[in-house]
């Protein structure tokens, strides 16, 4: 992993339009803007699950 932080990168997805609008609403609802509220949950999932094998197993359940 790369630790280098002097520049901006940029990060998209492909989603759909109702996805977009509820998110948009989250963000209106917390008060902060979709780069910061994507930071934290990526930040978060990725402290409580990268290390942790019971929840990195449970998510890859999850998702396939």
């Amino acid at each position: 992993m790369t630790t280098r932080t002097h520049r901006n990168q940029m990060l998209g997805i492909r989603t759909t339009q109702d996805f977009v609008n509820k998110f948009d609403g989250l963000c209106d609802r917390l008060g902060y803007n979709r780069s910061e509220i994507i930071r934290y949950v990526l930040k978060r999932f990725y402290n409580e699950h990268f290390n942790n094998p019971e929840n990195f197993t449970r998510v890859r359940k999850e998702m396939f």
